[in-house]
């Protein structure tokens, strides 16, 4: 499947778990927030698309960095497709990268932590 294919299919669902694993804890253990169909805000699917997420799919940070380990971990739901992005130590890694990806991914998780709750 090309990137353009994944522009045209419709993002369904958003996931999102963040916060700091501490020793013995799994991503799993984590709260999520979940947001479906049209309880996407709008600002968010814009940004989505502005920052090119659907092609940022991968494992981002260094997860040896900090003990506990901050976690982002992004699965956006399409049609027939999901993406998912991983971020270790999301402040580490902007400050230390000069990674236009990170930057982009991290404005969007700004817009996820500031909307509402499931």
């Amino acid at each position: 499947m090309s990137h353009t294919d994944l522009m045209v299919q419709d993002l369904e669902k958003i996931e999102y778990r963040r916060g700091m694993l501490e020793k013995g804890m799994k991503p799993k253990d984590l709260s999520v927030k979940i947001w479906r169909g049209s309880r996407i805000p709008e600002d968010v699917r814009a940004a989505v698309k502005a920052e090119n997420l659907l092609n940022l799919g991968g494992v981002y940070g260094d997860k040896k960095s900090g003990d506990p380990v901050e976690y982002d971990n992004l699965k956006l739901v399409l049609t027939d497709d999901t993406v998912e992005i991983t971020v270790f130590n999301r402040g580490i890694a902007l400050f230390m990268s000069d990674d236009e990806r990170i930057r982009g991914i991290h404005r969007v998780l700004c817009k996820l932590d500031g909307t509402g709750k499931d």
